[in-house]
């Protein structure tokens, strides 16, 4: 894997890194255009010129203000008295992120299973009580929601009522046209094959990670339409080695999200393969473009089931005081905790959901799907 600090080699960038996705929290606006202050790591007794600017040495690095023209942006430091000496990098200009917000949700099929059991009855796919919670916070407050995918339920640990099995071949396409029509809110995609076993990719052949999400997709072109289908997607517990990450991207899902965190022991948590150091980084950002792999990375910034209802508000605050994550708010949420006969149900899901999008309203976040953010 690519070294994105380099911090072996004599001239580097300390800020921004290559694939950082920078905004106006990063620098100034000025004619337009985004200016960041570039900062290089060389020798004290170094030539430095940053994109064919004199450098300044600041006593610790090399500084020039540089300005950013159009989406991606390439800055080239180089040594003037041994020009080998040189780095590269590329950085993109994601002003236009800032002020919107995602609300994403994981591990979802249930609701399924109950729209093709009363499709005979349903009117519309917001019938369903749990896909009406979405419904209403896109209606109240422009929220747009993305939903990730469980091919089929097998056994159910968890829940008190045994559901018969159901994979996503028997979901009824009755109600195509209506996903198609909310499509510029709703989208959906690959999650995983089924719940168990927990970390399924993290050591994946290229093949086995293909042949689900190709099950996967296809059914949502079936039975949703292909404006339903995203090319973004949180992979189940957000761990993939490369090869996975590698078969995803050929199949056209040129965005993954995660937690990029760490467990309290350390390891990593819902961060895919990358490394320690960069993991600590691309959390600290809403944005991040693995160069590398053509892959864009976002953050997630709550998962709305892992906390108190009493502390949702203060939660969103402390991000929003971060200016380097509180661009764009991704706020996320896993079905099974709607459903009153699972063991962890959250009798407030509704008001986690609609208070958290209510809060994002009300600070002047308006809605935005990851296809509409990360790429052009």
């Amino acid at each position: 894997m690519k070294d994105y600090f380099a911090l072996r080699k004599p001239v580097h960038f300390v800020f921004p890194i290559d694939g950082d996705c920078l905004n106006q929290y990063d620098g100034t606006e000025k004619n337009g255009k985004l200016v960041v202050r570039a900062l290089v790591a060389a020798a004290p007794d170094a030539d430095i010129y940053i994109n064919e600017e004199k450098a300044f040495f600041n006593g610790k690095y090399f500084e020039a203000d540089l300005t950013l023209d159009g989406r991606r942006n390439t800055f080239f430091a180089e040594d003037m008295n041994c020009r080998e000496n040189c780095d590269r990098i590329a950085v993109y200009d994601f002003r236009h992120s800032v002020g919107k917000y995602r609300i994403s949700s994981d591990d979802n099929i249930l609701f399924l299973q109950d729209i093709t059991k009363n499709q005979d009855t349903y009117r519309s796919i917001f019938e369903n009580p749990y896909l009406a919670v979405y419904k209403e916070a896109h209606d109240k407050f422009n929220a747009k929601v993305h939903l990730n995918l469980f091919y089929e339920t097998d056994e159910m640990p968890g829940f008190a009522v045994r559901r018969d099995y159901f994979n996503l071949s028997m979901m009824t396409d009755k109600f195509k046209a209506e996903w198609e029509a909310n499509s510029d809110w709703l989208h959906l995609s690959f999650h995983a094959h089924q719940e168990f076993p927990d970390k399924p990719y993290q050591h994946t052949t290229m093949k086995r990670i293909t042949e689900d999400a190709r099950k996967i997709n296809a059914e949502i072109l079936r039975f949703a339409g292909a404006k339903t289908l995203a090319s973004v997607c949180t992979v189940h517990w957000g761990e993939a080695n490369i090869g996975g990450v590698r078969a995803l991207r050929a199949l056209g899902y040129r965005g993954l999200t995660g937690y990029f965190e760490f467990f309290e022991n350390g390891d990593p948590l819902v961060a895919y393969y990358y490394p320690k150091e960069l993991i600590s980084h691309v959390g600290g950002r809403d944005f991040w473009m693995n160069t590398e792999e053509d892959v864009m990375h976002g953050r997630i910034d709550l998962v709305l089931n892992t906390i108190k209802y009493e502390d949702l508000l203060p939660r969103l605050e402390s991000i929003k005081a971060d200016p380097h994550r509180s661009g764009f708010m991704e706020l996320m949420i896993h079905e099974q905790y709607f459903h009153s006969d699972y063991t962890n149900y959250i009798p407030k899901f509704r008001d986690l959901v609609l208070d958290a999008a209510k809060w994002a309203y009300d600070y002047g976040y308006r809605g935005a799907l990851m296809d509409e953010v990360m790429f052009e």
